[in-house]
């Protein structure tokens, strides 16, 4: 068979295609890189801005805003643990909001979110027993008046 011999155009035209391949999968790489790098920020509070109750344990941030009955739980600690709540009032366990979101997210219930479980009685002490690092529960109670 007779050797044929590509001509230095082709060859530089290849060799470009491929560096350019190369340049935009670094780039991409790098874009991805840099939207899933986690940031330093602490983690910031869910909305709404102003809590009437702020229960913190190692892993575990609970806030609370009675008007709406909004209780929102979240993890504070890279540990591996979810960060869960228990909210219970004079008629016994209500629910529990469970997030295995993952370190510096939050999870939230209103009233009416999870059906009429969430909606907490007027005038009556509300407990709460929340964990973050798969330990032991911390506990808290309010009045909810408002």
């Amino acid at each position: 068979m007779p050797r044929t011999n590509t001509p230095p155009t082709t060859k530089r035209s290849r060799r470009a295609r491929r560096v350019v391949g190369a340049l935009f999968g670094a780039a991409a790489l790098a874009a991805l890189s840099a939207v899933a790098a986690p940031t330093a920020s602490a983690a910031t509070d869910p909305v709404p801005t102003s809590w009437d109750h702020k229960y913190t344990a190692p892993g575990v941030t609970v806030y609370v805003t009675e008007y709406g009955d909004v209780v929102s739980v979240c993890d504070t600690a890279a540990n591996g643990q979810p960060a869960i709540v228990g909210v219970s009032d004079s008629r016994g366990f209500r629910y529990s909001i469970q997030n295995y979101r993952g370190y510096r997210s939050c999870k939230t219930y209103r009233a009416g979110n999870a059906g009429s479980t969430t909606d907490l009685r007027e005038g009556d002490w509300i407990n709460l027993a929340y964990v973050g690092d798969g330990g032991r529960a911390w506990y808290a109670d309010y009045l909810n008046d408002h």
